[in-house]
């Protein structure tokens, strides 16, 4: 192992002694320690999108270009708010999706495709596109289950819940 040391301006690797810390002596000037930099999460490089306004049935490429300062094998992960991602295209030195917008879109929603960037480390950086919905709004949904043929409770004591017949609830 060897530690990094700062002289006047230059710099020089010493490896430490089987005694001791590593120590750099010179006449006349005083050896500082540079701390050796820890990992660090990913750099974006670039991000570009072919649309910012967008309507029903109409899509986007939307792309990242990222580096790892540590030089290790970067992950991108593609996820959106509303619409539906493609299968992501890998680049030399990043990714790219196509967005395709939906029919409409929730009031309360905004159309937003992340990509995080993760290196080796598990360090990652988020890139947000966001997109201006020019098409209709839909109608808000409600959350309400409809019908419950479709659902398993279980109890707190680990017992099958059962349902009683015609009851909206459990």
């Amino acid at each position: 192992m060897s530690a990094v040391f700062a002289l006047a301006g230059c710099q020089r690797d010493v490896a430490p002694s089987e005694s001791g810390p590593a120590r750099f002596a010179s006449s006349g000037h005083q050896a500082v320690e540079v701390p050796v930099a820890s990992n660090v999460a990913p750099r974006i490089t670039s991000a570009f999108q072919t649309a910012r306004d967008i309507g029903p049935g109409h899509s986007a490429r939307v792309n990242v270009r990222a580096m790892d300062p540590e030089d290790t094998p970067l992950r991108y992960v593609w996820e959106a708010t509303v619409g539906t991602l493609g299968k992501p295209t890998a680049l030399a030195d990043g990714s790219e999706a196509r967005w395709t917008a939906p029919a409409c879109v929730d009031a309360r929603k905004t159309p937003v495709v992340h990509v995080r960037v993760t290196n080796a480390a598990g360090l990652e950086t988020l890139q947000t596109f966001t997109l201006s919905w020019t098409g209709p709004t839909c109608a808000p949904t409600r959350s309400r289950l409809k019908s419950a043929s479709n659902v398993v409770a279980t109890k707190l004591d680990g017992r099958p819940a059962q349902r009683e017949p015609g009851a909206d609830s459990w």
